[in-house]
């Protein structure tokens, strides 16, 4: 008489792939809180940064965004145009400007 291990074999089966899942689902748990942790701090940084208005920027030569330092074209009522390599200019509009300098010589 033959013994039926397919029913042993799918019941070890199940439990592992119920562990499996289990430890997935905790490594996403402990993912989204890291997550919503770093947007929480992104976000109280972001509240915190200094905004710039059209007097603050009027008299830079040159503006940093998030993509980089950029050279003032003109300031405009609610956006600043900056210098590209190409024949365009770019607008960032004040929000997104994130520091300001003035260069001399």
């Amino acid at each position: 008489m033959k013994r039926d291990t397919r029913a042993a074999y799918r019941a070890r089966a199940a439990a592992t792939e119920r562990r499996v899942d289990e430890a997935v689902a905790a490594v996403q748990a402990e993912r989204d809180a890291e997550h919503r942790a770093a947007r929480e701090v992104a976000a109280a940084v972001e509240a915190a940064r200094v905004r710039l208005t059209r007097d603050d920027i009027l008299g830079a030569t040159h503006v940093r965004t998030p993509y980089g330092w950029h050279k003032v074209a003109r300031v405009n009522k609610t956006t600043v145009s900056v210098e590209t390599a190409y024949s365009w200019t770019d607008r960032y509009p004040f929000d997104k400007i994130l520091e300001v300098r003035t260069v001399t010589a």
